[in-house]
């Protein structure tokens, strides 16, 4: 090998040989580099009181095969000497004891005791409750989570494995599908699947928004949240129900719900669809109070349950036990109570639709400036409402009792209008009641007719005067804005009783400013002495009057009265009219006035009757008839007739008459005509005596009987005549200033004067006292030359 070559060899090899220790240097400074990196890479060495750590951590806790709960964490940290481990970025999932919940619980670190089983997060907790289907929906619908989830927020829980409980007593938040809430402290009962916020619990209702493709309605706007406040809350996520213990308290901006506890069930998508209000430990019941455009009104009962639309608005009110409430309209107070109460709603505008309420129901109207009260009581009553815009009070429109029910009116104190006539402080009350009362009411809310049917009662009463009670089939009443009634009209078969007073028709109309009974239709009235039938009677309670009209008949019983009495039988009277008073006793008979009692007849254009005085006065071309008492007649002498004779009767015409029970008298005036079958007298006052009748008796000497009035009738025994009485007999005539005649002797007694006896016969026979018998003609004259008696034998054919 040339040296040359074995230069370029070992060129070579050296070449070769730097190129392997390069090579080599490289691989370990490589190594070493990547160890170094590492090393830079690596997590710092663990703590001294560190005993491991791991990248996650996962336990759960069964019953069987169902799985209640499951703890994760990303990270776990293990220890020395502590039986506890710190989880970071924990996620407790909740599935029950059925596996339809999927609840969780959320924080980024938390101490979990090994032993103990608890796990203590101090830092920021978030609580989601929601169903397995819930969270599978959300699963592929983030955003319906978002609406759909029941989300709390706190901090400083414990979480125990053993029982499932988590709780803290720090402030908590809560958002639910419309509605927000704060509280201080929270309880989770993961089994269970309910929350309990333990104290200072304060939550608003939002009514849902109704928006529509991105557009506002038009009450989008005006949603009254309703805010609630309690003393601790339950939450059951499964049956979707809240209860809030209280004192508890529901506020809107018109109205404030108070009460013990407070029941709020929820809807499929978490909207208020039912709230039930008890009365707490204290055993008050739940009072609701609200404000509308009218004035306030307040609702109490031992139950308060309210419905709402899932738009949000109330449906429907209901009380339970002791139900009792007020509404104030315009100026009255409208007070209820019953044993049960429902309102149904319109919808939106939260107004009354219709208000059922039952059992022991009364319902009392006062009003403010007129003092008057109106008292509803029945078993069950139905009210409906006009349908009224938001912000306006709802009207009622009608109502009606669905049992038997009764309405009481109590007037107001009656003042005085006339100056220095004193005041009548009595009130006045009216009280009505039938099968069934229905009431109509007016555009403004105001009742204005009530009708009854079926087994109608009225009364009627005021302080220190006879009750007036009415039944009838039916009967409406016309009612005044004020509260009180008008007018009160009855039909079918009316009777009508006030006092000793009683009356009946076919209708009845019943006036309250003038305290009047209008009878109509064959209407009949009766008090202790007496009865009258007419086309129309009127009663007048202040005064006790009734009047009557358009063909008048009357009777009058003698023996339940102190009246006047021409005879031991009932008196009856005729007339167009009559007007009458029960207090004074006094009657008064009008227009073709006629009255006849046993034989006794009278008829002028007015008879009155004064019961206390027992007095009768006829006025206006007066015409009576009289029995005369038994005496001589010239059929006497003469024959004798079989059979009974008829009475002898006396007919009478004055301008005037007034007869005197007391003194068996009766006083004409005004050119008087009495006559008899035998006589006639003409005078310008008569006075007419008489004498009550015995008992028909039998005539021994003729064997007939004599002529008999009915027994105890008066009867004529005396007539006197004054002022130039005629006296005419046949053909013969006498004349005087007074004559006298005596039905027991049959003669005439002519005196005063000049008296004379013209005789077509006889001739004139004047004397100071002329006196001449019926029966005989016998005449005697008295004068300055003493007496002497002329007899003239007359034979009847």
């Amino acid at each position: 090998m040339k040296r040359s070559e074995a230069a370029k060899y070992a060129r070579w090899s050296a070449a070769a040989a730097l190129l392997l220790a390069s090579l080599t240097a490289g691989v370990y400074f490589e190594r070493k580099w990547v160890a170094y990196r590492e090393k830079l890479k690596a997590p710092p060495p663990a703590p001294q009181d560190v005993t491991r750590r791991s990248n996650g951590l996962t336990f759960s806790k069964m019953e069987g095969n169902q799985k209640i709960f499951t703890v994760e964490a990303s990270k776990a940290t293990d220890f020395k000497d502590k039986d506890a481990s710190l989880l970071e970025d924990v996620k407790i999932t909740i599935f029950g004891k059925t596996g339809e919940r999927h609840d969780t619980i959320h924080t980024q670190s938390c101490q979990y005791e090994k032993l103990g089983g608890s796990i203590a997060c101090s830092g920021e907790v978030q609580l989601d409750l929601a169903s397995r289907a819930e969270a599978e929906r959300a699963a592929k619908n983030p955003d319906w989570a978002v609406q759909q989830k029941v989300h709390v927020e706190t901090r400083g829980v414990v979480f125990n494995r053993g029982s499932g409980l988590a709780r803290t007593d720090q402030p908590v938040k809560f958002v639910f599908p419309n509605g927000t809430g704060k509280a201080l402290g929270v309880e989770y009962h993961s089994e269970e699947g309910t929350v309990r916020l333990l104290r200072d619990v304060q939550f608003s209702l939002v009514p849902p928004r109704n928006d529509v493709a991105g557009k506002k309605t038009a009450s989008a706007d005006t949603r009254e949240p309703i805010h609630l406040t309690g003393k601790s809350l339950d939450f059951e996520r499964e049956s979707r129900t809240m209860q809030l213990y209280g004192p508890v308290e529901a506020e809107t901006p018109t109205a404030r719900l108070h009460g013990g506890k407070l029941t709020l069930a929820l809807d499929a998508a978490f909207r208020a669809e039912k709230l039930v209000v008890t009365p707490g430990p204290n055993g008050k019941n739940p009072e609701m109070e609200s404000q509308g455009a009218d004035g306030p009104a307040n609702l109490s009962a031992k139950t308060i349950t309210a419905q709402f639309a899932p738009e949000g608005w109330l449906t429907r009110i209901e009380g339970a036990g002791d139900v009792r409430g007020s509404r104030r309209t315009g100026k009255e107070v409208d007070d209820f109570r019953a044993e049960h109460g429902a309102m149904e709603l319109w919808p939106k505008v939260n107004q009354p639709r219709e208000m059922n309420l039952k059992g022991s129901v009364q319902l009392r109207t006062q009003a403010d400036k007129s003092g008057e009260a109106r008292m509803l009581q029945t078993s069950e009553l139905l009210m409906e409402f006009a349908e009224g815009e938001k912000g306006e009070g709802g009207k009622v429109r009608r109502a009606e009792t669905l049992g038997a029910g009764s309405i009481e009116w109590t007037d107001a104190a009656l003042q005085s209008g006339t100056p220095g006539a004193a005041a009548n402080s009595e009130a006045v009350g009216t009280k009505l009641q039938a099968d069934k009362l229905e009431m109509q009411f007016g555009e403004e809310g105001k009742a204005r007719q009530l009708v009854a049917n079926g087994n109608v009662v009225t009364e009627r009463a005021a302080g220190g005067k006879p009750a007036q009670t009415a039944t009838a089939q039916s009967g409406v009443a016309q009612l005044l804005a004020g509260g009180g009634w008008s007018q009160m009209d009855l039909q079918g078969n009316v009777n009508l009783r006030e006092g000793d007073r009683s009356g009946q028709a076919d209708h009845a109309t019943f006036v309250r400013t003038t305290q009047t009974v209008l009878l109509t239709g064959k209407a009949l009235a009766r008090d202790a002495t007496a009865e009258t039938q007419a086309p129309r009677i009127t009663f007048v309670q202040t005064t006790g009057e009734i009047r009557a009209e358009g063909g008048v008949r009357s009777t009058e019983f003698p023996a339940k009265g102190s009246g006047a009495q021409l005879a031991a039988v009932p008196a009856n009277i005729s007339s167009d009219a009559m007007q009458a008073n029960s207090k004074t006793g006094r009657a008064l008979y009008t227009g073709h006035a006629r009255l006849w009692q046993g034989d006794s007849v009278m008829e002028a254009n007015s008879i009155e009757l004064l019961r206390e005085a027992r007095v009768m006065n006829a006025i206006g071309n007066v015409r009576a008839v009289f029995p005369q008492a038994p005496g001589q007649s010239p059929s006497q002498t003469v024959a004798v007739q079989a059979g009974p004779k008829k009475p002898r009767l006396w007919h009478v015409t004055a301008g005037t008459l007034t007869y005197l029970d007391a003194e068996s008298r009766a006083h004409l005036e005004k050119n008087v005509v009495a006559h008899s079958a035998e006589q006639i007298m003409h005078a310008a006052v008569v006075d007419l005596y008489f004498t009550r009748a015995e008992k028909p008796h039998s005539n021994g000497a003729s064997g007939s009987a004599t002529a008999s009035p009915a027994a105890g009738g008066q009867q004529v025994s005396r007539a006197v005549g004054t002022g130039g009485v005629i006296v005419e007999q046949g053909t013969r005539k006498a004349t005087a200033e007074r004559g006298e005649y005596s039905a027991t002797d049959g003669k005439f007694v002519m005196s005063g004067g000049n008296p004379t006896i013209y005789d077509a016969v006889e001739g004139i026979t004047t004397g100071r006292q002329l006196t001449f018998f019926l029966a005989d003609d016998t005449i005697i004259v008295d004068s300055e030359n003493g007496s002497r008696t002329l007899t003239k034998h007359r034979v009847e054919n």
